[in-house]
């Protein structure tokens, strides 16, 4: 008869997240990993698999947030260029609440050249959010809101690019109101 867990496998996950996060791939070690967790290497290795496995699966719960956090952000307004300033305000208020770089930019510099499985999980993260941004677009030009001679698909690709700078300026000049002007910045070159 199987035994039950004596744990929350999804609250475990979040833990070794952060720890992903805040150390990368391979500043973490697997004794970081059961300190953190709280979990012998037995039950990580029951439950997740080995470190890579357990790190895909951290980056793809992180891709999926990020992602879903895009989509909210156009339900909240009926405004496209509205929704397309929240995501980018979000992004703001994440990197400087956080403190810390994205942890798929992280990733992306850190791996994304040698792993083929995190680059496909950031690809298609990264394919994802220009997808939403593209819709909103095309959305905020049939509404008159972005000139209808820029190309949707620039438009978003360069609103996702501009999200690493604001990571890097913050972790380099721990300056929330340079990120902000970054931020208004990014938004007027849109609406032009």
């Amino acid at each position: 008869m199987a035994r039950n867990k004596a744990f929350e496998p999804e609250e475990k996950l979040e833990k070794a997240k952060d720890l992903f996060w805040q150390k990368g791939y391979s500043g973490t070690t697997m004794q970081d990993l059961v300190d953190t967790m709280g979990l012998n290497r037995g039950s990580i290795y029951d439950t997740y698999g080995d470190k890579h496995s357990l790190f895909l699966m951290c980056l793809t719960s992180y891709a999926d947030s990020t992602l879903a956090d895009f989509q909210q952000a156009v339900t909240e307004t009926k405004s496209p260029l509205k929704a397309i300033e929240k995501i980018i305000k979000r992004a703001v208020v994440r990197t400087v609440a956080e403190g810390k770089t994205c942890m798929g930019v992280k990733s992306t510099f850190e791996l994304a050249s040698v792993d083929a499985e995190v680059h496909t999980i950031l690809k298609d993260n990264t394919n994802g959010m220009v997808a939403v941004l593209k819709e909103l677009v095309k959305k905020a030009q049939k509404a008159g809101e972005i000139s209808a001679k820029r190309d949707p698909g620039v438009v978003a690709a360069f609103i996702v690019a501009n999200f690493t700078g604001f990571w890097q300026f913050y972790l380099v000049y721990q300056d929330a109101a340079l990120i902000q002007q970054q931020a208004d910045f990014l938004i007027r070159s849109i609406k032009k």
